[in-house]
């Protein structure tokens, strides 16, 4: 009887004596982080200068958002394309590359040549696929909400979050017109918190960029103007952030897409001045989940597949 009570009980206790420095072990590692990689076109290169350095430090990512040049950049790094080989075609990505003049009541060009370059660059192009978690946030012109891609092909994602109003056609995708998720999320915070990210870091570099010249296409005068109509807008998508990095691109316009090595450096050095916080918040200082963005009111159109 001794030997049949040993028998059944002993594995439960092995385990009861276990499990309490198993969670101990568990808390103690250094949390991974979620990013949301906002828009800002050619300003968004600084991304990479972050990622750079979250390699470097050893920083695990958990799940990326993206918005606009955010959603390129998130998907491509997401996708398992190496960094360097990012860098590398950003330093010689332009926009003619993105874009084709098709003149139509809905905008000036088309961004179908995006899709090319995707398909050429991306390790993966369907959401399952990707090495890292990944949502792609754009417009739903019909609602007003942002839609949230999690599953399916990368490729019409990215275009409808990039697709610029005024600038780019909107894309159509199962029933729904699609425009630029920086509308509605400039720093996809909401998305990252609703994927159950433990701490959100999110990078915005669409903001910070009033040195007081003038405007010299129209590109730059749409951007700005939906820029400044944010500006007096509450940021709601801060409250989601347990971190904020805002890279110096100040002097950069969205378009100077050959100043890609500035606009890394840029991400590098704010990346590094965000370390010591970073380490902080990944000990322990990280409570936004999905929970915390229902509660906060974080609605979307659900993207079909």
């Amino acid at each position: 009887m001794a030997a049949l009570i040993k028998a059944l009980f002993e594995p439960l206790w092995d385990k009861l004596l276990h499990a309490v420095p198993r969670k101990q072990a568990a808390a103690a590692r250094p949390a991974g982080i979620g990013l949301a990689l906002g828009g800002g076109f050619a300003r968004g290169f600084a991304h990479l200068g972050i990622l750079r350095v979250l390699e470097a430090e050893g920083i695990p990512i958990t799940c990326i958002a993206g918005t606009s040049v955010g959603s390129i950049l998130g998907a491509a790094y997401a996708s398992g394309a190496p960094l360097d080989h990012i860098i590398a075609v950003c330093r010689e990505v332009r926009l003619r590359d993105f874009s084709r003049w098709s003149i139509s009541r809905m905008g000036l060009a088309s961004n179908e040549r995006m899709g090319e370059l995707i398909r050429k660059w991306f390790r993966a192009l369907r959401f399952e696929q990707m090495r890292i978690p990944l949502a792609v946030v754009a417009t739903d012109l019909g609602t007003g909400e942002p839609y949230v891609f999690r599953s399916g092909e990368v490729v019409d994602a990215v275009r409808a979050s990039c697709a610029y109003p005024g600038m780019f056609q909107p894309v159509m995708h199962a029933g729904h017109c699609l425009a630029d998720g920086g509308l509605v999320a400039p720093v996809p915070t909401q998305a990252v918190a609703a994927m159950g990210a433990e701490c959100v870091v999110g990078v915005n570099v669409g903001f910070n960029n009033w040195n007081g010249s003038a405007p010299k296409n129209v590109f730059q005068v749409v951007a700005r103007a939906i820029n400044a109509a944010q500006k007096h807008h509450e940021r709601a998508w801060e409250r989601y952030a347990n971190l904020l990095i805002e890279p110096d691109v100040r002097s950069i316009e969205w378009d100077s897409f050959h100043r890609a090595d500035e606009i890394i450096h840029a991400g590098e050095n704010a990346a590094r001045r965000a370390l010591p916080r970073l380490r902080e918040l990944q000990r322990g200082e990280r409570r936004l989940t999905a929970h915390s963005a229902a509660r906060h009111g974080w609605t979307e159109t659900p993207a079909a597949p």
